[in-house]
């Protein structure tokens, strides 16, 4: 499954990162993990996955603006992961 966008999502908080992977083409999410939260943990689980989807595929992080602020956001771009903040007011609601 090489060329393929592969969007991370990152539930962020002081003590835990959870995160898992979303593709287009599966529309699912999988691979889901809870990490300590650093940033280095982040990139393992980046390079991890890129043994399953493929080198060449293009990796997307989110994650909901909160205590964090850009800290992660910049820590992540300055490894080359493009990281997308999203503002708590587009977040879609659980239905329960």
């Amino acid at each position: 499954m090489n060329n393929t966008t592969v969007y991370v999502g990152m539930d962020v908080h002081k003590n835990s990162f959870s995160l898992c992977c979303y593709t287009v083409r599966d529309d699912a999410c999988s691979h889901y993990v809870k990490i300590d939260p650093d940033y280095r943990l982040v990139l393992e689980y980046i390079e991890s996955m890129r043994g399953i989807y493929g080198d060449d595929s293009k990796f997307i992080c989110g994650y909901e603006a909160g205590c964090l602020g850009y800290t992660l956001y910049h820590q992540l771009n300055d490894h080359g992961v493009e990281c997308i903040i999203l503002a708590p007011s587009t977040m879609a609601k659980s239905p329960v």
